[in-house]
């Protein structure tokens, strides 16, 4: 009783612990008691909380004991009949000599100004307003890179920052995948890919309980999260307010804003988690396009592209900036052998194989299979000196699984030309394989 006494005497806020059973007034603090017009706690002792607090003669009608818990704090908003004035009300169960009885913090709002309700309200309607442009955004375009990008300038330009972005969270790392830039503002996206998940480390249990990450001044995170601290202050990063993006109870990333013009930074993160949702649809939708788009231009069987996509990637209109092109064919010699000799299944081994080795050497060009026993590699700027080193690469590692023509061109108007060299040197050199076998 002493320390409660001692904790509670000291604040401006009413306090007072009733039963919840007989509804007697167990404790009231000084700021009560001389809200009252009452000197001493013991004019008080014993008086039934309606009675004292309400005037009443009978339990209140809107009494909420019925609703408290010990978890968490009701709050509501009560006129009180006694002081005439308007109090912000937080009631929650504690426990009292072995029982659970009623705590209750009153807080005098009746100053709260006519004018500063109107500056909510329209604080409010605003943030309403900026949430609807961005959702009306989202659906605007049937492509969702476009939309997003859309959405992160409005909602960066509305909340005055000068840098909004996504990240996406894949197992330990996670990757910028989005960014809207104020002007003048460096892109950081290029430096922010595979960035361990332990840098916020700080912010995962508040992702996971669906709360904002705050951050009003980096400066005070120097000490306690240095690691953080020295991936935002190169950014030139003062605030920022992150919230996440949750798929299937799994945290698949958050989006933010860095450096919000000064105001209600809980107001900023408000609208931020309004809008968390769609962020996460979008990019579901998104993760649902490129599935498909990669079942029609990739091969089941290896992962290479294919020929869907080699038709899509010559188009003339799509390769007119070419310096230079280059370009290998590779057919596998005796997979229809291997097939009828061994099964299907080591000839599809065979082809894993040679595409796994072609990867290997021609460093990121992409390889597409044509048919069975085709593959093509499309080396697009690529010098003279790059092809022949590749060219000899593949000739040694695929030996006799597979023949090899090269094709190349410097100002390529028609690709069409280089492919039909490396396809016509590609069967010279099949011819040449299999009439060495013969003669073996």
């Amino acid at each position: 009783m002493e320390r409660l006494i001692e904790e509670f005497d000291g604040v401006r806020e009413i306090v007072y612990v009733a039963d919840t059973e007989n509804y007697d007034l167990l404790f009231m603090n000084k700021a009560g008691l001389n809200a009252l017009g009452y000197e001493k706690r013991e004019q008080v002792a014993g008086k039934k909380c309606y009675e004292l607090l309400q005037g009443f003669q009978s339990p209140c009608s809107y009494c909420t004991n019925g609703q408290l818990c010990r978890e968490e704090f009701l709050e509501w908003v009560h006129c009180n009949p006694v002081t005439n004035k308007t109090y912000r009300i937080k009631d929650k169960l504690i426990p009292w000599d072995g029982r659970l009885v009623r705590m209750e913090i009153a807080e005098d709002i009746t100053e709260y100004t006519i004018h500063e309700m109107e500056s909510e309200i329209k604080t409010r309607l605003e943030s309403e307003k900026i949430v609807m442009e961005c959702i009306k955004m989202m659906y605007s375009s049937v492509e969702t890179d476009v939309a997003i990008k859309n959405t992160l300038e409005i909602l960066g330009k509305y909340l005055g920052g000068e840098r909004t972005y996504i990240f996406h969270v894949h197992g330990k790392s996670m990757d910028n995948i989005y960014e809207w830039c104020a002007e003048g503002v460096s892109h950081e996206i290029d430096s922010l890919q595979n960035v361990p998940i332990t840098i916020i480390e700080r912010w995962i249990p508040c992702f996971y309980e669906n709360e904002c990450v705050i951050i009003e001044d980096v400066e005070k995170i120097k000490e306690e999260s240095p690691a953080e601290y020295e991936i935002l202050k190169p950014q030139n990063i003062q605030s920022l307010i992150t919230v996440p993006i949750i798929e299937k109870e799994r945290l698949a990333g958050y989006f933010g804003v860095d450096n919000p013009k000064a105001g209600n930074l809980n107001e900023i993160s408000n609208i931020l988690k309004m809008l968390a949702y769609f962020f996460q649809s979008l990019l579901e939708r998104k993760q649902r396009a490129d599935y498909l788009k990669k079942l029609g231009y990739t091969d089941s069987m290896t992962g290479a592209l294919n020929r869907n996509a080699f038709i899509r990637d010559t188009m003339p209109d799509d390769n007119r900036e070419l310096v230079s092109a280059g370009c290998f064919f590779v057919d596998i010699n005796g997979l229809k052998r291997m097939n009828d000799t061994n099964g299907h299944e080591a000839g599809d081994e065979l082809i894993r194989r040679v595409y796994r080795t072609i990867c290997s050497e021609v460093q990121n060009y992409p390889v597409y299979r044509l048919g069975g026993d085709e593959f093509v590699v499309l080396c697009r700027n690529a010098s003279r000196e790059e092809m022949d080193v590749m060219e000899q690469n593949l000739r040694e590692k695929l030996n006799s699984d597979a023949a090899v023509g090269a094709g190349y061109l410097e100002n390529p108007n028609d690709l069409n030309v280089m492919i039909d060299e490396a396809d016509q040197k590609m069967y010279r050199a099949k011819e040449l394989y299999y009439s060495q076998l013969e003669m073996n």
